[in-house]
């Protein structure tokens, strides 16, 4: 364990204690991600990696370690259970990272990404989840009310384990605003969990192409369709809407106004995987900074950028943030 410690410090630099709690970020279905770099996947074969990478994962582990790398201070909780659980706490640790997460009996995921770099495409499979009992379930509930009564911004990640209700994201977000009503949350998951946990109306939703597609039950064909489902989103009581786009940019509406970023060209791409976290990171921690929230877009995708040169997720640097920030233009549409 202590080479592995050291393994960390090495790759993400001494570990720091940050103090506070101005963002918590929330992972109910916490993972081992490991990355596998080869040539090509020999079908029906074997395949010898050229590198492996494993770190602490989940998506909202990724956006704590965005914000932690941008200067931030934050704090992870979530569940973690069994070997795994206990390694994931290990990596977080050795990353300096804090964390409340809390130690259920199943085992924690460990999901595979294998980056092709022949072809520059990405394969990922996933562990199943892990089940959570009704008490552990209390047990986190617990845990986030204290941690929002603190927090300026809450951010609710990922899929959900076993055991749990597609409404418990809304449940999060109920007792958030009793506990904090100006805490700040933002919402990003997939499926019936985040047509669940909009009914809540946080602050901030943050879906991809294919999740906005299913959560508005038709494809975005256009630039103009993706503009009309932020509009749409919106209308449900959502301040900020962050659509990406992927390779086409991200399209943002708020209160009431539409804005586009565009990619910047001639980046080296090593990995897409946790571009959508880095962006939260980005954005979440410039809020907190400067309040300012098309800014905070901006520098978002100035994250998510940064996470681009990085073979692991939300792995930003903050000098290359910083200067991709400067570079970065937004452009109201409507």
């Amino acid at each position: 364990m202590l080479r592995a410690i050291e393994f960390f410090q090495e790759l993400y630099g001494p570990i720091i204690d940050r103090g506070g709690n101005m963002i918590t970020t929330v992972t109910l279905n916490a993972a081992i991600d490991k990355t596998i770099i080869c040539d090509e996947v020999e079908r029906r074969g074997i395949t010898r990696s050229r590198e492996a990478l494993a770190v602490a994962g989940g998506k909202g582990i990724n956006v704590a370690r965005a914000i932690f790398k941008l200067g931030g201070s934050v704090t992870a909780t979530g569940f973690a259970g069994g070997h795994n659980g206990l390694l994931i706490r290990r990596m977080i640790e050795a990353e300096g990272i804090h964390h409340e997460l809390l130690d259920i009996e199943d085992n924690s995921r460990m999901c595979l990404a294998i980056i092709e770099t022949n072809t520059q495409s990405v394969t990922e499979i996933y562990d199943p989840a892990p089940m959570v009992k009704q008490e552990e379930w209390d047990q986190l509930m617990d845990i986030v009310r204290r941690l929002a009564g603190n927090s300026q911004i809450v951010t609710l990640n990922g899929s959900l384990p076993k055991g749990l209700g597609n409404d418990a994201y809304y449940q999060l977000i109920g007792l958030m605003k009793r506990s904090n009503p100006e805490c700040k949350v933002v919402l990003d998951t997939s499926g019936e969990a985040l047509r669940e946990g909009m009914r809540a109306r946080p602050f901030m939703m943050k879906p991809n192409k294919n999740e906005m597609e299913v959560l508005l039950g038709h494809p975005l064909s256009s630039y103009r369709d993706a503009i009309e489902g932020v509009n749409e989103v919106m209308g449900h009581g959502i301040e900020l809407v962050v659509l990406s786009l992927g390779s086409d940019g991200v399209v943002f509406g708020y209160r009431g106004e539409i804005y586009r970023v565009d990619p910047l060209s001639g980046v080296e791409v090593q990995s897409t995987v946790g571009c959508g976290d880095a962006l939260v990171g980005g954005i979440a921690q410039k809020i907190v900074e400067s309040g300012d929230i098309v800014e905070a877009v901006r520098y978002g995708v100035a994250s998510a950028t940064s996470n681009l040169t990085s073979k692991t997720q939300a792995n930003v640097r903050r000098e290359q943030v910083e200067e991709f920030f400067r570079h970065i233009e937004v452009k109201q549409v409507c």
